[in-house]
């Protein structure tokens, strides 16, 4: 496994590196089945999809597929075993989407000034808002299933 190209995406801790190798290799072949019935069927003309359309939904499909395995999967904060360590690093998670969101808004906002974008501020607000929720809300779903995971480890 040290030998592959893909090793600069991967954590160095070994059984997460093994873990995710697993997604990606779980990915791959979800991804070669639907593309293999995505051929029968617009072969057969039961669905006409334009096939950039179809490679972007396989594309995005196996990456959502790799993340959601990984958030609840319950490995991303191994340190946490305590109450107090779950509501510190709550508190962190809290405070790093709403960094987010104000530097998103803030980048997005000079962007909106200089007239390098026409998008409503409105919008702007939305995309934030929309952004830093999910960023909390896996984060937040990882460290869950993390503390659990950890909790029954001690028991």
């Amino acid at each position: 496994m040290e030998n592959t190209w893909i090793r600069f995406l991967l954590p160095d801790d070994e059984y997460k590196r093994r873990n995710i190798m697993s997604y990606f290799a779980e990915a791959a072949i979800l991804q070669l089945g639907v593309l293999v019935i995505m051929l029968i069927l617009s072969r057969t003309g039961l669905i006409s999809m334009d096939s950039e359309l179809v490679l972007l939904l396989l594309l995005f499909g196996s990456a959502a597929y790799i993340g959601i395995r990984y958030i609840l999967s319950g490995m991303e904060y191994t340190d946490i075993m305590t109450e107090k360590a779950f509501r510190k690093e709550r508190k962190r998670i809290a405070v790093k989407s709403i960094t987010f969101f104000l530097f998103f808004v803030g980048i997005y906002s000079l962007f909106y000034l200089f007239g390098a974008v026409s998008t409503s501020p409105v919008a702007i607000l939305g995309v934030s808002i929309l952004g830093a929720v999910i960023l909390f809300i896996t984060d937040y779903a990882s460290l869950r299933r993390s503390y659990q995971k950890n909790k029954e480890l001690i028991d």
